[in-house]
């Protein structure tokens, strides 16, 4: 049997939390309080003793309050995060969207944004090259592709950023939040590519708040909650079942 594409053993990350910011006057003038947060360091637990695993082709909705831990989760898997406790184990290439923008030179072009995030995602410079026009008509950012991603409103840079990990055929995806940016045409456009990379065994994590994102483009689903699971299984058992309109509804 294949091994998961993704394990996750008993998965802990903290953050140290200051009290104060110090700076070189803070640290002279509170020296005694500089030095006792340093010695007494406050620490958030943002995930907490996480496990579980991930067959390939799986699509996995990740649900839960604000701050539960999910973009975390998504950071550790896609190797943002390097210090944490526990294990975890990726087989496959992963490409993520946490962001508008991130990854992105605000100073760059479009046009050389693209090329920049397909190197530092492992493609060579002739492949983006040759990966260009698909990327520009998904992106549809017009004449904007050859200016500084600055003068970009957010949906253009969800639509640019989107266009370029998707375009690199993933064989792991990481997508949070971008389903709630943009209009209509745009969610399909990315559902459309979604549902490509899927069909040819792509795994995907999708973070969002709306549930009719998570029940469309997921199997499954793990619900998060002070940085531990706290519900696992398919979209059905996990999400309430959306209510029917009644007569008299609006």
């Amino acid at each position: 049997m294949e091994k998961p594409i993704i394990e996750i053993s008993h998965l802990t990350k903290q953050f140290q939390l200051m009290n104060r910011r110090y700076g070189l006057r803070s640290v002279v003038l509170h020296f005694v309080d500089y030095l006792y947060d340093l010695r007494h360091p406050r620490m958030f637990t943002a995930l907490n003793d996480i496990s579980f695993a991930v067959q390939r082709g799986e699509r996995i909705g990740l649900t839960g309050p604000n701050g539960c831990g999910k973009t975390t989760l998504l950071s550790v898997i896609g190797g943002v995060y390097r210090s944490y406790q526990g294990s975890v184990s990726v087989r496959g290439r992963v490409s993520m969207m946490l962001a508008l923008g991130a990854g992105m030179h605000p100073e760059l072009s479009g046009r050389e944004n693209i090329i920049l995030n397909g190197v530092l995602q492992g493609k060579s410079r002739r492949q983006m090259q040759e990966l260009m026009d698909d990327i520009i008509d998904f992106a549809d950012v017009g004449e904007f592709i050859d200016a500084p991603l600055y003068q970009y409103s957010s949906g253009m840079k969800a639509r640019l950023g989107f266009g370029v990990i998707t375009a690199i055929e993933p064989e792991i995806l990481l997508v949070d939040e971008v389903l709630a940016v943009g209009d209509a045409d745009f969610k399909k456009k990315c559902e459309k590519r979604i549902s490509g990379l899927l069909a040819n065994g792509c795994t995907l994590f999708l973070v969002s708040h709306n549930l009719n994102d998570i029940r469309k483009n997921c199997d499954r689903v793990i619900r998060l909650e002070h940085g531990r699971i706290v519900a696992d299984g398919k979209v059905s058992e996990v999400i309430p079942a959306e209510p029917k309109a009644g007569k008299g509804t609006p």
